[in-house]
């Protein structure tokens, strides 16, 4: 049994439909909380924070908002009672969402938190180092309820856009947040809303840092715990590729959250491109289950070792991501541990 550190982004999706609260957060969660009580495993919820302050900001003019933050803090509440953690995770977009007609409207120019204001304001969401400041104080005032000694210690930022550190590293410091999660090992993305490129990062489960997350500072005052790649060859990529599209080519749509993912930016590959990519080289993939499907996670699961981190949202499961995660919890394969768990060992 390999014991691993399952992560989950609890958010709802980005673009033009979001889907709802109870079909991509509340049902998901329900039903993977069930399964990880299988083997008592316990995991690491990384809250969108700021989804969560916009209800605030407006449930009073709306009641659906009003019901869709009494759910969330109820699982948050419910998460916390039975043994798992809660930490922080910011998309600063919310921050100028707004709600018309039933929907959300995004615009994506504060997406990543650096763009914030770099004021030193403690008490403006708008700044860097107050919306750090306000999202941690939100969430630990909500947990405290429950658990008065509860901390926020760990960081996921939002679509993993963590560089520059530099200009964060003040606001996480004053809030003694050490723990970073942003970092998916040796990936790299690149258009118009989010860009990251991770390929030349330490190839360590665990290490401390400083001021740069490409340096190792054996007593640095930061801890990173990247998410879990594995490379997969061409010819299994291939394999791959045509086993999703003709063995599980509605895969998708079994989920059990709704919305969707897309967002309007330029994609810089063209289709060509993608193709000879397939064939010429190898694929770096996240451990999770997200829109994976029995072979290839059967594949990562082998690849990875004893505690690796495991990424997944609770907007893209569905009845065979369930399904595996239920053969694998319920026959001992896996053992999922949360952050703090895993911190008491290595930290």
């Amino acid at each position: 049994m390999k014991k691993i550190i399952l992560t989950i982004d609890y958010e709802l999706f980005l673009g033009n439909k979001t889907g709802t609260v109870n079909e991509c957060i509340i049902e998901p969660t329900r039903k993977l909380l069930s399964l990880l009580e299988n083997n008592n495993s316990k995991m690491t919820v990384f809250w969108d924070i700021l989804h969560y302050y916009r209800l605030l900001q407006l449930q009073e003019r709306f009641i659906e908002l009003k019901e869709d933050r009494v759910v969330i803090e109820e699982q948050i509440l419910d998460l916390v009672k039975k043994g798992h953690d809660v930490q922080m995770h910011l998309h600063p977009h919310w921050l100028d969402a707004q709600y018309e007609n039933g929907k959300w409207n995004f615009k994506y120019d504060r997406f990543k938190l650096h763009n914030l204001s770099r004021e030193n304001n403690i008490e403006d969401i708008n700044t860097i180092i107050g919306c750090i400041s306000i999202s941690k104080k939100i969430i630990e005032n909500t947990i405290r309820k429950i658990k008065p000694l509860y901390t926020v210690t760990s960081f996921r930022a939002g679509g993993y856009l963590i560089e520059p550190f530099s200009e964060l590293k003040e606001a996480l410091e004053l809030n003694k947040i050490y723990v970073d999660s942003s970092v998916a090992l040796e990936m790299f993305n690149y258009n118009e809303l989010f860009s990251y490129n991770f390929i030349k990062y330490p190839r360590q489960s665990f290490y401390r840092f400083e001021d740069s997350l490409t340096k190792v500072i054996d007593k640095g005052k930061f801890i990173e715990i990247p998410i879990t790649t594995v490379k997969i060859p061409v010819l299994i990529n291939i394999l791959f590729t045509f086993l999703r599209r003709v063995k599980y080519p509605n895969l998708e749509s079994r989920r059990s959250g709704s919305g969707s993912g897309e967002v309007n930016i330029k994609d810089q590959k063209k289709n060509s491109q993608k193709f000879v990519n397939l064939l010429t080289k190898k694929r770096v993939n996240q451990f999770t289950t997200d829109n994976n499907f029995r072979e290839k996670f059967s594949y990562l699961y082998k690849k990875v070792p004893n505690y690796s981190m495991m990424i997944l949202h609770p907007k893209l499961l569905n009845d065979h991501t369930l399904g595996l995660l239920y053969e694998y919890l319920s026959n001992y394969k896996i053992k999922f541990i949360s952050l703090p768990e895993y911190l008491k060992i290595y930290g």
